[in-house]
């Protein structure tokens, strides 16, 4: 509950802001009305919201936000439909090196989220997917289109919502989304204009009367060499320490030689006896 004064500074309103813990790089709040009374069971009364049955929790972000784990991980051949679609571009305008011509013969778009931490999103739109005779990939010097980092990601009213951040995104650094897994192999994803959801926005919205800018339907297409492991969280628990992290397994130490002396001698010791 907070107190403020009004604009003549005579007189005192409450009111009371409902948080939820913080997750990620996001903190969910809701605000109710202003009130004169200063009691703390009025002002916070479940009346005092007047949202009605539709609602949602308005969003702080971190202004410097720490990239987490997406949700939303492999490597996937998408279709898109929107207002503003993905586009093949340049990130910064310019190459840092001259490109050589290479031949093609079939081009997708590919959504990956492939480095080790699974913590940035990288969009291709026109991905070249033809490989030599080995299976290694022959467009090795072209960069991603997009490049955005997952910052947070929840499930609120049965969606799952994502957080992303660009920062060389023009109209706005900050993107919700909101997905869906619909098969084994097979994601719904919907961009928001912004870096807030609309209540109406699903997977499928596609135009601005829903919040949203384009819709994508991405199925999974993983290579032998692409070392893309698919993972998908659907944000139940946004509070879960989840990070991807390579364990390595230590073999032939002290313990383990002293386990296995141990271990030859009391066979050695019981097949004398016998």
């Amino acid at each position: 509950m907070m107190a403020r004064l009004t604009v003549d500074g005579c007189q005192k309103d409450y009111v009371c802001y409902d948080f939820v813990p913080r997750h990620h790089n996001v903190i969910r709040y809701r605000k109710g009305v202003a009130v004169i009374v200063d009691d703390y069971s009025t002002v916070c009364s479940w009346i005092q919201f007047k949202s009605g049955a539709a609602w949602k929790y308005d969003l702080f972000l971190s202004a410097k936000p720490v990239p987490v784990r997406c949700p939303v991980a492999g490597k996937f051949n998408f279709t898109q439909r929107g207002e503003v679609p993905f586009e093949t571009r340049i990130l910064g305008g310019v190459t840092l090196s001259p490109r050589p011509s290479l031949y093609c013969k079939e081009n997708i778009s590919d959504f990956s989220v492939c480095d080790t931490e699974q913590k940035e999103i990288w969009v291709d739109e026109t991905y070249c997917l033809t490989v030599d005779h080995l299976g290694r990939p022959v467009d090795i010097y072209s960069d991603p289109d997009y490049k955005m980092k997952c910052i947070g990601f929840w499930k609120e009213n049965l969606k799952s919502y994502l957080i992303t951040y660009d920062e060389l995104d023009a109209f706005s650094k900050y993107r919700c989304w909101v997905y869906q897994r619909a098969d084994l192999n097979r994601v719904l994803m919907s961009q928001a204009a912004g870096p807030f959801c609309d209540l109406k926005q699903d997977v499928t919205s596609i135009n601005a009367s829903e919040g949203a800018t384009v819709a994508i339907d991405m199925v999974e297409y993983e290579r032998e060499r692409d070392q893309c492991p698919m993972y998908f969280d659907d944000g139940t628990d946004p509070w879960k320490h989840s990070e991807n992290y390579i364990k390595v397994f230590h073999y032939g130490t002290s313990a383990s030689i002293s386990a296995s002396a141990i271990l030859i001698v009391s066979v050695i010791s019981i097949t004398s006896l016998l």
